[in-house]
């Protein structure tokens, strides 16, 4: 086994961690002051109608989600040790920790605040948790029942 339960929990935390980190680094961007004329609540006709937008729209989200999966798979491969986890309590930390730093970025200069980039986020999370739902169920299945 790769990763035991204890060690899953570890990085999980760690990974929580560096996901607020990339979220809220540099610290000299909070201003105090909210920006809410600048929050992306959803792409506007106009945006999507421009291949640039588009582009920067979708190299956002896939690189949001992709930031999120590890966040989900480690959550998984805690369950190693043949409890079942929830996968209503990992969507709500997901959000929970994507609403805290989108939240933190409304008042922040040269950081943007995004309905999307939430959606994205917990998106990643919930899929990265099935990829390692899939690993951990192929794993206690041979501990379980080893091959001849």
């Amino acid at each position: 086994m790769l990763v035991t339960p204890s060690r899953a929990k570890g990085l999980w935390y760690t990974w929580g961690i560096f996901i607020l980190l990339v979220g809220i680094l540099p610290l000299h961007n909070f201003v105090g002051h909210a920006h809410w004329q600048y929050i992306r609540w959803v792409p506007t006709p106009d945006q999507l109608s421009s291949p640039a937008i588009l582009l920067d729209l979708g190299v956002d989200a896939v690189a949001n989600i992709l930031l999120f999966v590890p966040f989900g798979l480690l959550y998984a491969l805690r369950g190693l040790e043949g409890k079942p986890l929830s996968h209503r309590h990992l969507v709500l930390m997901a959000f929970a920790l994507s609403f805290s730093i989108e939240y933190y970025q409304i008042y922040c200069h040269n950081r943007s605040t995004s309905l999307l980039d939430l959606l994205d986020n917990v998106l990643g999370a919930y899929l990265g948790m099935k990829v390692g739902e899939v690993y951990v169920r192929r794993s206690l299945a041979t501990v379980v029942e080893p091959a001849a």
